[in-house]
């Protein structure tokens, strides 16, 4: 059965192979109208896609198995907990603290496990603290110390909690003896996760107030990072390791931190691509059977149709074989002076019409998908991670040489990025491309072109526009790019993730502005204005 080899996988940490098999058993729960257990399939695969670092895809999921859970079955509820849960991780993961919490409170409002509970509990004050909500934090962490045996994990993990926590409202608190003890509860148990968020409080505390403290338990997190192999909490060492440490090491922490941050985005990039394929893999699996379950009900039929096509396109094609050799014979001279004519009339157009080299390279991608008789996941993840880092420069800084002239090249790039995103209920329309391009230097379409991709991606993700006017001009000594949709526009207290941080450094590093229009719920207005000299 394919949820039993789910969970041996699951239990083995083989984690491609369980959401292979998590996936086929969901359907095989669907078609047996059994939706408490397609939706435990889904769960846990959005659980797998939140330690893979693909939280939109883990939230996406965790929606898709919370709508075949029903709210007035208390024996849902449990599951319902953990889904909440799964949810409030994910959309933690991207920064949206608020919404996570209301999920945690769904969590905990469903929940019918103690041990549960109190992560779910645990999870929300963490939340709140990242939030820099001490004061919500500090009254869990308050709680659960009191409710919880002296000397066990679980009091160390509330105990260093709720002393990192109180030591940002009360300044007369010392925490240092609180966090020792903790810390000396986990060392005592080989508790080395334990032991890692142990040296992080100490460090938070220390790093601006004793400089050489704080160096000394930055080295020892990377330490302790670098012993469980969590490149997250590596990064975070290493960024700690930048602010507290001396200036002679501060360029090697510098390259280790760009190294290992790369590394973790073509990573995460590759296993989300990688899970993706894993269920289109499955789909197709799907497709296949019921074609070959078809197959034998009406096997002799086929059979006869298949031989009358066989000997109508043999006739066919002897016929279609004769009349050409004749007419290619009669028009031989002809069709070569009109070849030769064509390509002399379409010469100066060439360049304008080569196609975009990402844009060919997954047209061909999306191609040996939808029509190869096998699939090959590695082979097809490789071409992924390539196009990925011709369209991105995540690996290599650098660019191809192109011929013919610069600003043609460029307007192919932008016009084959935003095809890219074309689907058939979106029109977008390109104004200007063509025009502006020999008068921009190549430092800001460097900055300009993932600018562009991160205004397409959100539009992508949240609009749900239908029509998309993308605008470029010059005024003034000024490259102006308008961008406008008729989606459902953006929120008051919409929160920057990593996408629009780095679009507005981009920005800034340019000495440009951003303007957002003002018009709620009609669609997004937005205009970026970057001086050319």
């Amino acid at each position: 059965m394919y949820y039993d080899k789910a969970l041996k996988f699951l239990d083995t940490d083989v984690s491609d192979s369980s959401f292979f098999y998590f996936e086929l058993a969901k359907g095989e729960f669907l078609a047996e109208k059994d939706s408490t257990m397609a939706a435990t399939c889904l769960v846990q695969m959005a659980i797998t896609l939140f330690y893979e670092g693909d939280y939109y895809g883990s939230q996406e999921t965790s929606i898709e198995a919370d709508k075949l859970l029903d709210k007035t079955d208390t024996a849902h509820h449990n599951l319902m907990a953990m889904n909440y849960n799964c949810l409030g991780n994910a959309i933690s993961g991207y920064g949206n603290h608020n919404k996570a919490i209301q999920y945690y409170d769904l969590a905990i409002q469903y929940s019918r496990d103690a041990n549960n509970s109190a992560t779910y509990l645990n999870n929300k004050a963490v939340t709140y603290y990242y939030d820099k909500q001490y004061q919500q934090a500090y009254t869990i962490y308050e709680e659960v110390l009191k409710n919880t045996a002296d000397g066990t994990l679980d009091y160390a993990r509330a105990l260093s909690n709720y002393a990192n926590t109180r030591w940002h409202i009360d300044k007369k608190y010392n925490p240092l003896p609180d966090l020792h003890k903790a810390l000396s509860i986990r060392r005592a148990n080989n508790n080395l996760w334990g032991v890692s968020a142990s040296v992080s409080h100490l460090y938070n505390f220390h790093k601006n107030r004793h400089p050489d403290s704080a160096r000394f338990y930055a080295k020892m997190s990377y330490e302790l990072a670098d012993k469980l192999g969590n490149p997250n909490d590596k990064i975070n060492a290493l960024d700690r390791l930048i602010r507290v440490g001396k200036t002679d090491s501060l360029k090697y922490y510098f390259s280790m931190y760009t190294a290992l941050t790369d590394s973790i985005r073509v990573a995460r990039l590759k296993a989300s691509n990688q899970f993706a394929v894993i269920r289109y893999e499955v789909e197709k699996s799907k497709k296949e059977n019921a074609i070959l379950q078809n197959a034998v009900l009406d096997r002799d039929l086929k059979m006869a149709k298949q031989r009358a096509l066989v000997v109508g396109m043999t006739v066919l094609g002897i016929c279609t074989m004769a009349f050409f050799l004749y007419w290619n014979d009669k028009n031989k001279k002809q069709l070569r002076l009109e070849a030769e004519n064509l390509i002399k009339e379409n010469k100066l157009k060439t360049s304008k019409k080569v196609h975009d080299v990402v844009a060919n390279g997954i047209y061909r991608v999306m191609s040996e998908i939808e029509y190869g008789e096998e699939l090959d996941r590695e082979d097809l993840l490789d071409k992924l991670e390539v196009l990925y880092e011709k369209s991105r420069d995540i690996s290599y800084e650098q660019e191809e040489e192109e011929q013919g002239e610069e600003e043609v090249s460029f307007a192919q790039e932008i016009a084959a990025l935003i095809k890219s995103f074309g689907r058939d209920n979106l029109k977008v329309l390109i104004v200007g491309n063509d025009d502006v391009w020999s008068f921009v230097k190549p430092v800001i379409k460097k900055e300009l072109f993932p600018i562009i991709q991160e205004l397409m991606v959100n539009m992508n993700k949240h609009s749900g526009a239908t029509e998309v006017i993308l605008k470029f001009q010059i005024e003034e000594g000024q490259l102006s790019l308008s961008y406008s949709d008729n989606g459902v526009g953006l929120p008051h207290d919409m929160k920057k993730g990593n996408g629009w941080i780095n679009t507005g450094n981009r920005i800034n590093n340019l000495n440009g502005q951003v303007i957002f229009g003002e018009e709620p719920k009609r669609g997004t207005h937005i205009q970026v204005i970057i001086p050319l000299n």
